[in-house]
């Protein structure tokens, strides 16, 4: 029995790709393992969004590199390795494979070429018992934000035809998935044979079995109307919406090439709120972009403030060779990014136990995904907005759905206790 051992850097996207590698390499009789010395393959999916996650992937790929048993390989996949592609070989011995991000399409073309000793087994039972699953509805990136190298790495918008995606979704639910997470850089952009986001929407919803959707990412200059609205009238649909921001300053909005303005984000979210006032919004945000003012960050607190969204993700921007960014020299100092961005992550932080606070005393309904392996071995959930929960009960299994109250919080986690009735 041959071995492959996966490591996952970066964003759902990334998850869903490495199960899908995953999936292929376990028709051609490789298993999966947690432990990396046991490994006949080892996997690193990288991710090229911020230095700081290729820095770790370096790490991680060398003491890989270092450990590994006589003649096992060690593949690099992903955005980095599209960035790097076969410098990193040279940059790390011991890396035998790399496999870029825009090849994720070819991956059985990509697999019968270098395992050449082993051809598919279709016969073999492939089955992925998972009660949230991913896939993904499109590829690339035609944004060009100006700090981003995703387009760079991934390459133009590709939609994935509406058939094929229903299909991959009845296979993940036939084989136990509740809930399924659509992908893509830019999934209001979603475009196949006149189906656009929301009319897909309606389609996996129509899918017999399937609890819930959930999708990411949204830019917010293609968060319509008729995306909203159809969100709010899905039953199936997840009241999250994960919409980012980026920045509250018009100027620094421009520089980034987002092509919306603070104006229009926040009438987006309005309407967000009036369709859905229980929703979850959900951000990213940027802060020391080149030429950021003081006033321009006092714009984003502003916007964090006004909005209060349930969590956000932030970072100090960091440069990106090849993108518009890394060209401007009005530099913000190391030191002004990192203060900037502890104060945003005090206010956030704030917020958000704010918010989960006032979820005390309410129903909720939850999809239970799995049980803690240490301390009380509680089981954990998921609301149907983004809130994480914990909840002890009797004769539960992942992939219950049920209703509670809420008890108490531990701050950013919900504690809830079973409805008896």
């Amino acid at each position: 029995m041959r071995y492959v051992y996966f490591q996952t850097f970066g964003c759902q996207m990334n998850v869903a790709d490495s199960n899908e590698f995953g999936s292929k390499l376990f028709v051609r009789g490789y298993h999966p393992t947690e432990d990396p010395s046991l490994a006949d393959l080892i996997i690193v999916n990288t991710c090229s969004v911020r230095e700081h996650a290729e820095q770790r992937a370096r790490v991680r790929i060398g003491e890989y590199a270092r450990m590994k048993k006589k003649n096992a390989g060690l593949w690099v996949i992903g955005c980095m390795a599209e960035r790097l592609g076969e410098k990193l070989k040279k940059e790390i011995q011991g890396v035998d494979e790399v496999i870029g991000a825009k090849s994720v399409g070819s991956f059985d073309a990509i697999l019968d070429k270098v395992l050449t000793d082993q051809g598919a087994d279709n016969e073999k039972d492939t089955s992925i018992n998972e009660v949230s699953d991913f896939i993904s509805i499109m590829r690339g990136c035609d944004n060009y934000c100006a700090y981003c190298i995703v387009p760079y790495v991934r390459g133009h918008e590709a939609s994935i035809p509406v058939e094929q995606i229903l299909e991959t979704v009845r296979i993940k639910v036939d084989r136990g998935a509740k809930e399924i997470t659509l992908l893509g850089q830019n999934v209001n952009s979603y475009l196949s044979n006149g189906i656009d986001f929301p009319d897909l929407l309606y389609k996996v919803a129509d899918i017999n079995g399937l609890e819930r959707i959930r999708f990411t990412t949204s830019h917010p200059k293609d968060c319509s109307d008729k995306l909203i609205r159809s969100i709010a009238e899905i039953d199936k649909c997840c009241k999250h919406i994960h919409l980012p921001v980026q920045a509250g300053s018009d100027r620094v909005l421009e520089v980034m090439n987002r092509r919306y303005t603070s104006a229009t984000y926040r009438e987006r979210i309005t309407l967000i709120k009036s369709c859905m006032p229980e929703a979850d919004i959900t951000t990213d945000i940027l802060v020391g972009f080149p030429g950021e003012t003081d006033q321009d960050f006092h714009d984003t607190l502003d916007l964090v403030r006004d909005v209060r969204y349930t969590t956000a993700f932030m970072f100090a921007y960091s440069v990106r060779e090849g993108t518009a960014a890394a060209k401007m020299s009005d530099t913000v100092p190391e030191e002004v990014k990192q203060q900037r961005l502890r104060e945003l992550i005090d206010l956030q932080t704030e917020i958000t136990k704010e918010m989960y606070a006032d979820m005390v005393g309410k129903q909720v309904e939850l999809l239970i995904s799995g049980r803690q392996e240490k301390r009380d071995r509680l089981w954990m959930a998921r609301d149907n907005g983004c809130k994480r929960v914990l909840i002890a009960c009797d004769n539960c299994k992942a992939g219950t759905i049920l209703h509670a109250e809420v008890v108490r919080t531990s701050g950013m986690t919900l504690i809830c206790e079973r409805n008896r009735t």
